[in-house]
């Protein structure tokens, strides 16, 4: 059987702040892959005309045995107010990954393409959430900035919290794992309602048919009782025969004197 290659899920986290005329990039790979892992924070001018993104490497593996070492570089390049281009380097990664040999001893190591692909998309998403996330929160403490003297009127209410900053967004590994857990519970739901639904009913079923079932079968302990009673009081067999011959009676039957309506008596 032909083994799999290693799976490869890449969660970056970048993260930006505002530093009078500049900003702070901060970046970290967050990748159990990558053996040079090391926070870094960048100092990019605050009122840049352009950012890009730029991935590079990633495009020529380095094989020893089971391991594949993968090399590459993350970068932004800023073209500022006047014009001028600028690249500040956020990382250089190592990814390591480990194969495993399946029964005939071959490897199988992961595509270098699946690798430079994933890693750049999650770098596009990560920066746009970063970016989103510090507009979002600049235009907050302008807004409480100029809503800031009407907090010091006793007469008015302070100026909400979320002013001061925006709530933090959760990251895309948290959101997967949310959806992951929300997908279980509802599997288990389901699994839960089919089981009452094929279970459940046939065995209410047996159950009342069971019950039913012993109803009609057996005489009630009340009958039992009365029937016991009549069998052994000797005026209530003479009382239930006279009844009889009453009814024969007022149906035209005669069954005469010598008639024998003993053995209509309970037994």
């Amino acid at each position: 059987m032909k083994s799999k290659a290693p799976n490869f899920e890449f969660d970056p986290g970048i993260r930006i702040f505002g530093s009078g005329e500049h900003l702070l990039v901060v970046f970290d790979s967050q990748s159990p892959h990558d053996v040079l892992r090391a926070p870094r924070t960048v100092r990019i001018p605050k009122g840049f005309q352009q950012l890009s993104l730029l991935v590079a490497g990633f495009d020529t593996a380095e094989d020893d045995g089971h391991q594949r070492l993968l090399k590459g570089s993350v970068s932004l390049a800023i073209e500022d107010a006047t014009g001028a281009l600028s690249n500040h380097e956020l990382a250089a990664l190592q990814l390591v990954f480990h194969a495993e040999a399946d029964r005939k001893g071959a490897l199988t190591h992961i595509d270098p393409a699946l690798v430079a692909y994933t890693v750049r998309q999650a770098l596009a998403q990560c920066l746009n959430e970063a970016l989103n996330d510090y507009f979002q929160r600049d235009e907050a403490q302008r807004v409480g900035g100029q809503l800031q003297p009407a907090a010091f009127n006793a007469s008015l209410p302070v100026a909400a919290p979320q002013l001061a900053g925006a709530a933090p967004q959760p990251s895309r590994k948290a959101l997967r794992e949310q959806a992951a857990d929300d997908a279980a519970r509802q599997a288990r739901s389901r699994r839960r309602k089919t089981a009452l639904a094929w279970v459940v009913p046939p065995l209410v079923v047996v159950a009342v048919m069971a019950t039913m079932s012993h109803l009609a079968s057996s005489p009630s302990p009340i009958e039992n009782a009365v029937a016991q009673q009549m069998a052994n009081d000797p005026e209530s067999i003479k009382a239930q025969v006279e009844l009889t011959k009453q009814t024969l009676q007022s149906m035209g039957l005669d069954p005469g004197q010598g008639g024998d309506l003993g053995c209509l008596a309970p037994q």
